[in-house]
């Protein structure tokens, strides 16, 4: 079909056989241009089309010819304007959009953050929105300066930021601050043992050491002090420091239990779509009315797209809704067995920074509740710890 003819509108008649003289010699007379004349193959009736407004003459001719003409459908660009009109809601919310897509050019639609590596794109987004920046923000009355003054003194994470709009997006560029050492610390401190054991190397490389090698110290015992006594000028006070290397003895009790409690799904489900639109949001759809009190919420939001990772102001939302229950449940003497490892190996791994094992002894107890082990770990480690000098308020 030209395209022509979808701008004036189309009608597609057809008539019988039977009628086709008289209807050729009606087009010939009144100087019709008919488009698109065949005959149909099955019952040899005659098809063809023209526009919009010589069709409304020609059924009225027709008619006062006594020549049955049919319908066999309505298009273009007149049909679909008259059906439109016919809807006066329809035409309504058509003229609402597109004013609510001219509106929405003047706020901001999406927030593109580069350059962060330690700090979340949430994070930064909160510090955004605390500075007045958000998806919906009114762009004539953004202040980029007064937002990235008002960041970088919120946050002192972000060391530099810059802020430039393209559109209806805004890219925001940030460079995170570096983490700077912990202040060197110069109040008075002894070395104080954290658990008891036996003393193996004493390295003290500052203030006075109090122990020696083969030596059972207990947890508190000052091992190296900061008060010196010196012989020509009294007394003197430093921040001890070094290393106290002791041989130490660790135990670890494991308990899993035969019986437990343990959560099943139950398979009913809830759900609650949400569509949004900036940062405003409205429920259209909840079917979580019986769901159980105890639940797992799966969330989903998603902004609609266009083109490459492009996001339109709106989008939708769907909360997930899994009810589960607690069973009691049991398990069989290996599995305990097993289970009981496990946390005792992830136990020894957290606390196997700095320390040298030298043996380790596990018994294992079974009784009608469940299956116990108790770990014995002996090893080296350096158990100085600084605690610092209170003297009493003069």
């Amino acid at each position: 079909m030209k395209g022509y003819l979808f701008l004036l509108g189309f009608t597609a008649f057809s008539v019988a056989e039977s009628e086709a003289g008289a209807l050729f010699e009606l087009l010939r007379r009144e100087g019709f241009s008919p488009k698109g004349i065949e005959r149909c193959e099955k019952n040899g009736e005659i098809r063809f089309f023209c526009t919009w407004f010589s069709a409304r003459r020609l059924k009225a001719l027709a008619a006062r010819e006594g020549i049955a003409l049919c319908v066999r459908r309505q298009g273009g660009a007149p049909h679909l304007l008259a059906r439109l009109c016919a809807r006066p809601g329809l035409v309504c919310g058509i003229v609402l959009a597109l004013l609510l897509v001219i509106a929405s050019r003047f706020f901001v639609w999406d927030i593109e953050i580069y350059g962060n590596e330690r700090l979340s794109r949430e994070e930064i987004e909160e510090s955004l929105a605390l500075a007045g920046l958000t998806r919906g923000t009114f762009l004539p009355t953004l202040d980029r300066d007064s937002v990235v003054g008002a960041v970088r003194h919120g946050d002192a994470r972000i060391a530099y930021m810059a802020i430039r709009r393209h559109g209806t997006v805004v890219s925001v560029q940030i460079r995170e601050a570096e983490p700077t050492p912990a202040e060197r610390v110069n109040a008075p401190a002894n070395l104080v043992a954290k658990c008891d054991g036996v003393i193996v190397l004493p390295l003290i490389y500052e203030g006075e050491c109090l122990v020696q090698e083969g030596q059972v110290v207990r947890a508190g015992e000052i091992l190296a002090g900061g008060l010196l006594d010196t012989d020509n000028n009294g007394y003197r006070i430093t921040r001890a420091a070094g290393q106290v290397i002791a041989r130490t003895v660790h135990t670890y009790t494991v308990t899993v239990p035969f019986t437990y409690e343990e959560k099943v799904y139950t398979g009913q489900k809830g759900y609650e779509l949400s569509l949004f639109f900036f940062n405003s949001a409205g429920k259209i759809l909840k079917t979580t009315g019986n769901i159980g009190v105890e639940c797992d919420i799966i969330e989903n939001k998603n902004w609609l797209t266009v083109g490459k990772d492009r996001n339109l102001p709106f989008g939708w939302a769907l909360s997930t809704h899994l009810a589960f229950e607690w069973r009691t449940a049991t398990r069989t003497a290996t599995e305990a067995h097993a289970l009981a490892k496990a946390e005792l190996e992830a136990q020894l791994a957290a606390d196997s920074a700095g320390r040298t094992l030298l043996s380790r002894t596990v018994e294992t107890q079974l009784d009608a509740d469940g299956i116990t082990l108790l770990c014995t770990v002996v090893c080296e480690e350096d158990i100085a710890s600084v605690v610092e000098i209170a003297f009493p308020a003069a």
